[in-house]
C-alpha cells in the first residue's frame, strides 16, 4: 500500500510504498528514510497513523 507524505524542505508530495507486515494485518512496514522525489531531500518517516495516498 502506498502512503502519502510532505517533504520538509519543498513541501511536494511523496509517495512511499509500505510493505505488508503480516498475512491478515492492516499493517504496515515502510523504510525510517525516503528521498523526495522533487528536491532529492532525504525525509524521516513520521510515526503512525499514516495516510494512505
Amino acid at each position: 500500500m502506498n502512503f502519502e507524505f510532505e517533504c520538509w524542505r519543498c513541501d511536494a508530495d511523496c509517495v512511499v510504498y509500505g510493505k505488508p507486515a503480516g498475512f491478515w494485518t492492516e499493517q504496515y512496514r515502510l523504510p525510517e528514510e525516503w528521498d523526495c522525489w522533487n528536491c532529492g531531500a532525504t525525509n524521516i518517516t513520521p510515526d503512525p497513523p499514516w495516510t494512505p495516498a
